[in-house]
């Protein structure tokens, strides 16, 4: 794996430090399950069946002392670019909010021909915009929200009571938002989680003075259905509390209210310091710029007014430190524009960065794409080459394929680099394609399945000549394909190799539970404090590897006393097999126990282990007297 190591240890290490500073109920939730990643930007969905590449998933699950999930290499590739290509001309009608003009362009340039249009909706839409505001720090912010959901959602000499929907940007903001109005708002109800049973929330029409306090899972394809009361208040009221990544999610949000020709309103309330350094910096340039026009225009009245009112109540001068404050309050004043330069800012960038996608990305996306075709193409070609392939040669050359994607992926090379060819000409010949002993052991248990029990040894032997450190369970395997192999008629020969065959694959094992018991030790070590009484997830799933490991040894070492027993009385060993999970001893077969040891079954089922051994000692009358001629 040198090679993996060498083209990702600096992204590695990167997200090492990314794992650190990413927030619970932000960018991820944690589950039962384990660590769950949020679509909090675009759709607030929790996503259950995706999970983080080049490690930054297990640096999460470190970070919470969660079991730690397998790396995985993507090798099954297609975009919804390359899907919906492959449609061509047949495809003739999509409906979606497609956003800004820059969008529209990038469509276009994706698919050839495409024509869009605007669709008008059955009904007129009735939604009113509240100017939207830009607060300077997060008390004021969440200040501010509060003000408008009670003043929208109790009754007013002039109207009576509405239906809010705030729609925050992460899973903690919305908490924060649900704790400020406790006091203040009777009828909330948090929407924040997929998981969750949020029947309650569709089940009736949102009534006088209800508030929804939700991610942007409300604002994306949910019919928020409001009773008459409201609709004659003025409809649903949508309050938007960040700045959306672009015009179409925030188009999406606001068409929670007005919806089907019924009235409605919403506003934008953003705060300063949630927003992008870039974005802030830009915000602040624009006030000077504008406080300096004033000044040049207006030949400084409102700083000598200030000055002037300062020196009049204090007979002193301001010093730099006055000074300093004053401008950023000037500063700090919210300006009707400020939005505007918010969201042409946002805008510009948007449309930045779909060229950027169309001139880099979609290119590598094509590149795979085509790659995994060709990859598709050479596994055909092993299907009919063999009717019915091993699934270690399968396995390979799937692994082959993502190792190759990981490592050898270059825009600058031609296609053709990718050698699946002498991949499968190595796989013809019996030989692993990607320089992993593993295939020579999964392979060496194929065929001992198949009573095809020398060849298996063979396997077993070039899996050890490989690497014999970690050949734990090729020593394990060829040891009793041997014993098998020779079935009643085991010479002393067969006996002293299987005894140094057991013997190896204990001092293999060695080094595994060694690794474990390091890995624990560092990954534990920065939260001993905190947890050093807590058993965690994680102790728990490398517990579970030592417990099958040190069953796997004390298996071993029942063997080992057969054998010896053998030796000593002339007889010979009889072999029986059972599926790996009768590896555990009976205590640890109760459904809790197996849920929580089934980790540990699955990695040495990824060392290549399908099954264990049991030995029994038979005695041989021929076996015995020649022992006592032999001595």
């Amino acid at each position: 794996l040198s090679d993996l190591v060498d083209s990702k240890l600096k992204l590695w290490i990167e997200n090492a430090f990314c794992a650190q500073s990413m927030e619970k109920d932000h960018e991820y939730i944690l589950e039962s399950h384990g660590v769950v990643p949020v679509d909090y930007s675009c759709t607030g969905v929790v996503q259950n069946f995706m999970t983080w590449s080049d490690g930054l998933q297990q640096f999460l699950e470190m970070k919470h002392m969660f079991k730690l999930s397998d790396m995985t290499t993507i090798t099954n590739y297609m975009s919804n670019v390359g899907l919906l290509q492959k449609y061509k001309n047949q495809i003739y009608g999509l409906s979606g909010t497609l956003g800004q003009q820059a969008e529209i362009e990038t469509m276009r340039k994706i698919y050839e021909g495409i024509e869009t249009c605007q669709i008008p909706s059955f009904k007129r839409r009735k939604l009113f915009e509240v100017q939207g505001v830009i607060m300077k720090d997060e008390r004021r912010w969440i200040e501010k929200i509060c003000e408008v959901v009670v003043e929208q959602s109790q009754f007013t000499t002039f109207a009576g009571k509405r239906a809010v929907l705030v729609v925050c940007e992460t899973i903690k903001l919305a908490n924060t938002i649900d704790q400020a109005l406790k006091e203040k708002v009777k009828n909330k109800m948090l929407y924040i989680n997929n998981n969750r049973d949020n029947s309650v929330i569709f089940a009736k029409k949102l009534g006088s003075g209800d508030v929804i306090i939700a991610t942007n899972l409300a604002g994306r394809g949910t019919d928020l259905q409001i009773s008459d009361s409201v609709k004659k208040a003025g409809g649903l009221f949508v309050v938007q509390t960040f700045l959306p990544k672009n015009a179409r999610v925030e188009a999406q949000a606001f068409g929670r209210a007005a919806r089907q020709g019924s009235p409605g309103s919403a506003q934008l309330i953003v705060c300063s310091s949630h927003l992008s350094k870039p974005l802030q910096l830009l915000i602040l340039t624009s006030k000077l710029l504008s406080f300096i026009e004033n000044i040049l225009c207006s030949p400084c009245e409102k700083l000598f007014l200030l000055y002037l009112r300062h020196y009049q109540k204090s007979n002193a001068l301001l010093n730099s430190q006055e000074i300093s404050s004053l401008m950023k309050s000037i500063l700090a004043e919210n300006s009707n524009s400020d939005m505007m330069v918010v969201k042409e800012i946002r805008d510009s960038s948007v449309a930045e960065q779909l060229s950027s996608y169309v001139e880099s990305d979609l290119p590598k996306i094509k590149k795979k794409e085509e790659l995994f075709y060709q990859y598709l193409e050479t596994l055909d070609l092993l299907y009919k080459s063999n009717n019915k392939p091993s699934e270690s040669d399968v396995s390979a050359l799937n692994e082959f394929w993502g190792m190759w994607l990981l490592t050898k992926l270059n825009m600058e090379q031609p296609i053709t680099e990718l050698d699946l060819g002498n991949a499968m000409q190595k796989l013809i010949q019996k030989e692993s394609p990607f320089s992993n002993f593993h295939y020579y052991t999964a392979y060496g248990s194929e065929l001992k399945e198949k009573k095809k029990l020398s060849e298996s040894i063979s396997m077993f032997t070039r899996a050890i000549n490989q690497d014999p450190c970690w050949a734990a369970v090729a020593y394990y395997n060829r040891a009793f394909a041997s014993l098998t192999s020779q079935n009643r008629n085991q010479d002393p020969e067969c006996l002293s190799q299987a005894l140094e065959d057991l013997q190896n694959a204990l001092k293999s094992l060695d080094l595994y539970c060694e690794q474990l018991k390091v890995t624990h030790k560092h990954a534990r070590q920065e939260v001993m404090e905190l947890l050093s009484s807590y058993i965690t997830r994680f102790d728990l799933h490398l517990q579970a590897r030592a417990t099958v490991l040190i069953s796997l040894k004390s298996n071993i070492h029942q063997a080992i006393q057969k054998i010896e027993r053998a030796r000593r009385t002339g007889g010979f060993v009889k072999v029986d097999e059972s599926l790996v999970y009768f590896l555990l001893p009976p205590e640890h077969i109760l459904p809790m126990m197996l849920h929580t040891l089934a980790s540990g079954i699955k990695s040495v089922e990824s060392m290549g282990l399908s099954h264990i051994y049991v030995l029994d000692t038979l005695f041989s009358l021929a076996g015995f007297f020649s022992k006592i001629v032999f001595k």
